[in-house]
């Protein structure tokens, strides 16, 4: 089946999916803005990259060695998603939140959102730790509270993620000794087994109804090597909630980013808004365009008649290369359909033209030309994403951004990435 027919099929499956769920459960959720100003590259001259060079071209390619979710620039434009109460039941958590401009991508992203893409889940507090960057800010020991994802687990829960704790007494665990005393439960030396028989009420209450700023991570044996993903509801805990995830180098988590630079060009040439889509250039002219399910790009052409700024290309093997006057549309012009599932209708089910350089933990778009100073600006958006359990994947569109990335300017390289 070809990519455009494939595209259909989906697009048809994706618009009477989501329309269900529209009638039925999101009547209350407001779609999101996600207008993007052509404003100059506000990309921070500390994003590590290296110098690469093909011939008498050159650009500052990422160093993933060095870039985390810590050392991303902020996002720019504010916004939220908000889950209707009998949904939460269906995806198994809250994946409901709200952001401002200036804040950090690692207060916005939830573990769930990018598991597909980093597989943050298999990480533990003590693998995180062997692969964190060092870094120079003084910090105290982490609490149990440091430890977001543990303010909603119960007794219950904890000994679903870790079984061991099972046979330990109460007071080997004084997390769940003071929950359970704070019950009313005098439980002297049984063991939590036997406390979780004997006190359901108890065994149900989440931690956070003790303070949980007086345990150490070491006040529960084993925590520390135990997966994320065994944890109830760990998709929800934010990544700035799990101690030093946000220090760890993207091409060390346990699915690391590719370092290859993929499919590389060259930028002829950048033109700005005054450009228009032609009827005569299709989708095969252009590089930029919408992510489907599966997530790969399928190539849009910027619609006639309408406002279409856009990065022209050349290939190092001349008109005879396969990018050769291929064009990279500005998503400050082109909104194209993103999204699949249920969570495809959020933010008008729309997202910014662009490509996935770098896999799917998110987009790459083109936010801004200057056809004076021949420069091109991109910038990353990121989405939201859930596996409901029995259902497939269902994410957002690429809306939360942009956070601003590396430039380019005319004669440079151009990074396209793999092609999906």
């Amino acid at each position: 089946m070809s990519d455009f027919l494939r595209y259909i099929r989906e697009d048809l499956h994706d618009f009477l999916y989501s329309k269900l769920f529209l009638l039925t459960a999101f009547a209350s959720l407001v779609p999101l803005s996600a207008s993007i100003a052509e404003t100059p590259s506000e990309a921070s001259s500390a994003t590590p990259t290296i110098d690469y060079s093909q011939g008498l071209h050159k650009t500052a390619a990422p160093n993933w060695s060095k870039i985390t979710w810590d050392t991303l620039p902020a996002i720019q434009q504010p916004g939220f998603l908000k889950i209707p109460k009998n949904l939460i039941s269906t995806f198994g958590y809250d994946p409901s939140r709200s952001w401002t401009a200036g804040q950090k991508v690692d207060s916005v992203v939830m573990l769930g959102d990018a598991d597909d893409a980093f597989k943050m889940s298999a990480l533990s507090l003590k693998s995180i730790s062997t692969v964190a960057l060092p870094t120079t800010a003084t910090t105290t020991k982490p609490t149990l509270k440091d430890f977001g994802l543990m303010q909603w687990q119960t007794p219950k829960t904890l000994v679903k993620a870790m079984p061991e704790l099972s046979n330990l007494s109460l007071s080997e665990v004084p997390p769940l000794a003071a929950l359970f005393s704070k019950n009313g439960a005098g439980l002297g030396s049984s063991t939590i087994s036997q406390a979780i028989a004997s006190n359901p009420q108890a065994a149900n209450l989440t931690l956070d109804k003790i303070d949980l700023s007086k345990y150490s991570l070491d006040s529960i044996p084993g925590l520390s090597k135990t997966q994320l993903g065994k944890f109830k509801s760990w998709q929800q805990a934010y990544v700035n909630q799990i101690p030093k995830l946000s220090q760890v180098p993207f091409d060390k988590m346990p699915q690391p980013i590719s370092s290859l630079l993929g499919v590389v060009g060259i930028a002829s040439v950048v033109l700005g808004t005054a450009e228009k889509g032609d009827p005569k250039t299709g989708n095969d002219y252009f590089v930029s365009g919408s992510v489907v399910r599966g997530d790969r790009t399928v190539t849009v052409a910027c619609p006639p008649g309408k406002e279409c700024s856009y990065l022209e290309m050349g290939d190092f093997a001349g008109s005879q290369g396969g990018l050769y006057g291929k064009r990279w549309a500005s998503g400050s012009s082109q909104q194209v359909k993103g999204g699949y599932g249920i969570l495809a209708a959020v933010n008008g089910g729309r997202e910014p033209t662009g490509r996935l350089v770098y896999g799917n933990g998110f987009k790459v778009a083109l936010i801004g030309v200057s056809e004076s100073k021949g420069t091109a600006d991109f910038g990353l958006f990121f989405r939201i994403c859930a596996r409901p359990p029995f259902m497939q994947k269902t994410c957002t569109p690429y809306f939360i951004g942009p956070v601003p990335w590396l430039p380019v300017s005319e004669n440079e390289l151009v990074i396209v990435g793999t092609g999906r």
